[in-house]
């Protein structure tokens, strides 16, 4: 029997990676899996936040600066200093493989979308601390941008069909 534990590292201090080892009953260490973001870049804090349901791991990288917005946008793009990601990475069998680069639907600079994750089996929730609309509740207008750093109003809701990610509403 083992546990999994979730171990952030940083390589050479810039481009942060993450690290899935086990732990058998006899209290060595193994790595299992190594992960970075499939548009590593110094400072983007990947593996800030993480979390695993079953097969499927969601990691956050709040200071990603992609302008992209919804899922697998342009993930070239850096016009957008700390929109932030979250990355979905997929198990199958022992390969892990990254399934959906996501970025809020109203992706702005200082966002930080990606600061918090959550997973509960096909719905993930992605937290942006940083997000600056005057939005109430659910559904309210997020591109008015005139509250700044108003943060938790706004979060991200996607669901898995047929093995791809939409977005769908919080």
């Amino acid at each position: 029997m083992c546990f999994l534990s979730w171990l952030a590292r940083s390589i050479a201090s810039t481009a942060p990676a993450l690290a899935l080892c086990a732990a058998p009953a006899a209290g060595s260490t193994a790595q299992q899996a190594y992960f970075k973001a499939s548009n590593t870049a110094a400072s983007d804090h990947f593996a800030n936040a993480v979390a695993i349901s079953g097969d499927t791991l969601v990691v956050g990288a709040p200071s990603e600066d992609s302008n992209a917005t919804g899922v697998n946008g342009n993930e070239s793009n850096n016009s957008a200093p700390g929109a932030g990601a979250a990355y979905v990475f997929v198990r199958t069998g022992t390969t892990w493989t990254q399934q959906a680069y996501l970025k809020a639907s109203n992706t702005n600079s200082g966002d930080n979308f990606g600061a918090a994750v959550a997973i509960d089996g096909d719905t993930i929730i992605v937290g942006a601390n940083g997000e600056d609309s005057s939005a109430t509740g659910v559904d309210g207008n997020q591109l008015s941008n005139s509250v700044g750093f108003s943060g938790a109003a706004a979060s991200e809701s996607f669901s898995r069909v047929g093995g791809s990610r939409r977005t769908r509403a919080a």
